[in-house]
Order: C-alpha cells, then structure tokens, then sequence
C-alpha cells in the first residue's frame, strides 16, 4: 500500500486560534439519504486547499477525479470539489488562525471513496448532512468488498428512537441499490450482510469494534485524555480557564417551553458537577451566528438554524437527519491554563447550532432533543466521547489508559432515555478536566427574624464564587442541616421563607456546592412588641420579658436544653420588672449560645448589682440581639 497523506484539517500544537465541533443525528434511511443528495459518486481524492469564506470562517476544499456518477449532472463526471468546515489559515508559513470542526470528514488522498453531495452556497459541494453522506471501501475476511459509513460522527438514534447502529453494506449490491433507486427503478434492499472482521480498509474508515462495558475509572489516565484534540490524537485539547460563562439564546425555539430557555437552563445545570463549571443564559438577543461562521465574540445557542448552504438538510420528523452541530468555536494558546501539569487552549468562544425543522417534532422527540443538547453542550466544554479516542478515529478501547464507557452522554451514540442527565463518565470528565477549586468560607453571615414565620440571610461575596448555598438547622437539632432551596442562587442575600414561627435556628452559607461553611449564625422567629425602643421614652414592660423568655427557650430547645428558669415564672402587667428577670434571661441564654459554640453575647452592664443598676432599654436591645 502506498503512504496515505491525509487531506483534512489538521491542526499544530502552535496554533493561535483553535476551534473544534460535533454533530448529533437521527439517522435518515439510506432510500433518504439517496433522495436528499444532489449527487453520488464514485470518486478518489487528489489534492485539497483552505480557503477563508466571505463570512470570516474557514474550510478546506478537496479536489475529487470521478470513477463513476450514480446520480447527478454529467458535468460532475469531469471531476468536482468538496467544502469541509475547518482548516489552517497560515502566514509567512506560520499557522495563525484556524477552525477544527470535530468529527468533519477527513478525506485521504488516492483513496477511493462512496460520497453523496448537496449543493450549497452557489455551485459548492458538501458531504451531504455534515458526514452521514461519506463512506468508505473495506473488505473483510470472508473476501466480501464492503462500503462503511467513514464520519466519525453518526451518533445519534433511528426514526423509532432507538440508538442508531450501522448495518454492514455489501459494496456491488449497495451501488446497485443506488443506481436503481437514483433512477427510479425497482431496487432490491439485498444489500447488508453479516459484519464481519475487516482485512483491509480505506484510511478514511475509522477503525471499529466491540466496546467492553467499562464501569471502574481509569487507572493512569491523564486529563488530556478526555478532551477533543486541537490536531492529532497526542495535541493540546481545549477548556474555559475562567467561570462564569454567560451564553445567549439567540432564537426561540418552538415547541419547547420558556422559548428553549427550559432546555438551555437543563443542559447547563447537567454540567454543574462540583463548584467548577458554570454556564449562565444570561442573554436573549437576535443572533443567528453558529459554528459555521467566524467567531462573534457571543457564546450562542440558536435553535431553527438554517445550515442548507453547509450542505445540512432541514430536519425532518419523518426521514430525520442533523440534530445539531455545536463545539469551541475559537481558543488561543495559554500557557498558563493547566490542569495537573498539562497545558490546554483557552477556550474563548462556544456556540451550539440546532437545525432548522427539529421545533416541529417537539415534544415527541424531546429525549432525543434535550439529550442532543446537553451532548452538544458537552462538546463546547472540551469533552471528546466517551466510546471513542480523542480523534474520533477508533474505539476507546484500542488506547491505553483512557477511561471509556459505553452509556453516557458523550457516547458517539447517544444513551437512549437519559434525557439529558450525565452519567458517571460524564461526571468523571467534569472532575478531571474542571477540578473543584476550594473556595473561601464566607464571612459577615447575618441571619435575622423578618417575621414570625421567615428569615433574612445576608453575607459577603467569595472570590471566585457564582453561586451560594444555604443551609439551615433543624429547630430542635443544631447538628441537623437541610438546605434551603430558594437561597440557593448567586444573590449574597436571601429569605427563608419556610421557618416555623417562635422557634430558633442557625444558617450557615458555603460557595458553589462543595465551599467551606461559614460559620453559623442565630435566628429566631419571635417578633417583639415595640421593636424599637427609645431611651427615656419607652416603658420597659413585662410583655419585653414574656417575648424575650420564649425566645430564649426557643434557642436552648435548639441546643437541646430544657426551658430556662426564671423568676416569677408567670409575668403581667401586676409584676414589676426586675433586675433578676435580665439576670435569668442571661443565665439561660448565655448556656443555649455556650452549647451550640456560639459566640459569647456582648452585654451592656456585664455584672447588674442590686440597688445600683437601674434596668434600661440596653439591656432588652441586648437579649434581642443575641437571640434576633
């Protein structure tokens, strides 16, 4: 065999400017396929060249001599090009801006290949649907010549929503299929066989074979390992070095509730594993740009995206065909964006594009949907698939030391019935490549009684941090937390709205979900009469003392103490308020506060001595503050 040169983009390890790409299907039947190509045949590649496109973005056009026409314009049999998305733009010999779009055909030269072609932007040629429409030559050790589905990207599911598996096709029989169906003739479907071992295969085919369930984690995997690469299988992969990142919807989606903004929101919540990784739909304006055109500086989802003049048929919710395609739109070099030693491109842009026609299937397919989403989401993280080496050329399983699954999200088959959740490989890219950062406890926690039934929590912001959780006590257990769902946001501030009333708690506040707490803070739901009191105004009442009791009590029941002791127990307007009333109150306060480690309370007149200290309002203000 002769040295194969390969024709696709590749990319340096020097590069500048990066991006990278997938695409998700449900894959059409090849009767389909037939009717949506403008174009099929048989044909071999010579030479190709990148070309930057009127918009900014870039593509590298192959050059194809035909073998033989199985459908269209005679003028195609003189020989004709093929428009991939991606290439290298270079200057003075040096690379200085490119695009990788993972999983675009690569085609090698002088290989002889089966393609179908749709017409794009004028009269340009593209691989019909991203990479359904390109197959190569094989055969296996029966001597049968076979024909083999070469993208590395048909992951996805058939019209009945199971996942897509691809037949073997018997190469003579499958051609003459084509012919006759192309033009109309009755056309025998004799064309799959048995799949067996391949002897021989064209270099465009990526290498298969039965994936073994993996299910423990990879021993001596390195991060690189899970991510797309900017090149070949051995090159720097891609990561956001920074969060928050904000997106924007730039269409509505149909069919879907909240405009898409449910979808998006699910997708981006998937990915939140520990305190490291945070995409935030932040905008909603007009913007149709998507991974097929030059970076925008906007992160976009864009639903409804027409792709026909990227050869990308309108999906249809009969015949199927492209989900979406999505993935890092633009990275430069950053030496400094390492993770356990090993340096990745900075992620500066993402953008998901899913197809025009798919609102019209919804809800009906909306497993299908929000598991393509959050697949595609995925991608635009750095994430390669979890069944495949990081090139997309062979089984995960032919790599050593990678950590493979066969059901997840990232599987180059999408797991059917998900729905959108990830699964434990999923989870272990997240902690590989976007390790938790430990983030500062933070400080100036105040929890304080807004009425007898809730609590207003405030507190100051963490570095790093975009979002807060908080946690509150049981109100007769102090080492009991649950966590209070609506204070769980990116505000530093919130309220408790489902607090009992008179009863007393402690809430505690960490960064992200895997912070360090804070220390906790006491409130109480007991609402005082006369919540302000004036010096030399207000009368000290016996009702201060009989709220400032229960309070009190409240508290100790949180610490698992009995009811304070208190003088005169039952007290009315009949009782004169007494030096040894604020004396309990202490007594019984300051045992609750000592039993959950509290802080000690801060007194006005610490030592109160019998006929010297007159009772004042400092003294009530002083209670009240302990126990809020």
């Amino acid at each position: 065999m002769h040295s194969a040169k390969r024709l696709s983009p590749f990319l340096l390890s020097l590069l500048i400017c990066t991006s990278a790409g997938a695409a998700t299907y449900v894959v059409p039947s090849d009767e389909v396929l037939i009717g949506k190509a403008n174009a099929i045949v048989v044909a071999r590649a010579l030479h190709s060249r990148v070309e930057e496109t009127k918009e900014g973005g870039i593509e590298t056009v192959t050059v194809f001599a035909v073998e033989e026409r199985l459908k269209g314009d005679r003028s195609i049999e003189s020989g004709f090009s093929v428009r991939v998305p991606g290439g290298v733009i270079e200057e003075d010999g040096k690379p200085v801006r490119a695009k990788v779009v993972y999983g675009a055909p690569q085609f090698v030269e002088g290989e002889r290949v089966l393609l179908f072609t749709s017409k794009g932007r004028g009269d340009d040629h593209y691989v019909t649907d991203f990479g359904l429409g390109f197959f190569g030559f094989a055969t296996d050790d029966l001597g049968n010549r076979v024909v083999i589905r070469a993208a590395t990207e048909i992951h996805g599911w058939d019209l009945d929503g199971k996942p897509h598996r691809e037949p073997r096709r018997h190469a003579d029989r499958f051609l003459t299929f084509i012919r006759d169906h192309a033009s109309f003739r009755p056309a025998a479907q004799d064309y799959t066989i048995e799949a067996r071992e391949l002897v021989s295969r064209s270099g465009s085919i990526e290498q298969t074979g039965r994936l073994r369930q993996v299910t423990l984690d990879c021993v001596g995997c390195t991060v690189t390992q899970y991510t797309m690469p900017s090149g070949n299988e051995t090159s720097a992969g891609f990561r956001w070095k920074t969060f928050p990142v904000s997106w924007n919807r730039g269409s509505v989606a149909p069919n879907t509730t909240n405009s898409g903004n449910d979808a998006i929101n699910a997708a981006f919540n998937a990915w939140k594993v520990g305190s490291s990784t945070n995409y935030q739909l932040s905008t909603f304006n007009a913007n149709t740009e998507g991974i097929y055109q030059a970076p925008d500086t906007v992160n976009n989802v864009v639903f409804e995206k027409d792709m026909t003049g990227n050869g990308i048929s309108v999906f249809s919710c009969v015949s199927g065909g492209v989900l979406g395609v999505a993935g890092v739109q633009s990275g430069v070099s950053d030496g400094t964006n390492t993770v356990n030693g090993e340096t990745f491109f900075r992620t500066t842009e993402a953008d998901v594009s899913m197809n025009q026609g798919l609102g019209a299937c919804l809800p009906a397919a909306n497993d299908s949907f929000n598991s393509g989403l959050t697949h595609e989401v995925g991608h635009t993280f750095g994430f390669r698939h979890a069944d495949k080496s990081r090139d997309n050329a062979q089984a995960c399983t032919a790599m050593t030391n990678y950590d493979c699954a066969t059901s997840a999200i990232m599987t180059a088959f999408v797991t059917s019935g998900l729905n959108g959740v990830l699964a434990a490989w999923d989870q272990r890219a997240v902690a590989a490549l976007y390790p938790s950062v430990a983030l500062a406890a933070p400080t100036g926690v105040v929890a304080t009684a807004a009425t007898g039934t809730s609590v207003s929590i405030s507190w100051n912001a963490v570095s790093g941090a975009s979002t807060y959780e908080v946690h509150r006590s049981a109100a007769n257990n102090a080492a009991s937390f649950t966590v209070i769902t609506a204070c769980s946001s990116a505000a530093t501030s919130c309220t408790d709205s489902t607090a009992a009333a008179g009863s007393a708690y402690l809430y505690k506040v960490r960064a992200g979900t895997t912070g360090t707490f804070s220390v906790p803070d006491l409130a109480t739901t007991v609402i005082f009469t006369d919540p302000t009191l004036t010096a030399t105004v207000s009368t000290i009442r016996a009702v201060h003392f009989t709220e400032l009791r229960t309070a009190v009590d409240a508290v100790r029941t949180l610490a698992a103490l009995g009811a304070g002791v208190y003088t005169d127990p039952t007290l009315d307007s009949t009782v004169t308020v007494k030096r040894l009333h604020v004396i309990d109150l202490r007594t019984a306060l300051d045992a609750a506060r000592s039993a959950l480690t509290l802080s000690a309370a801060s007194y006005t007149d610490p030592t109160i001595t019998a006929n010297v200290t007159t009772i004042q309002k400092a003294h009530i203000d002083d209670l009240r503050n302990a126990v809020k």
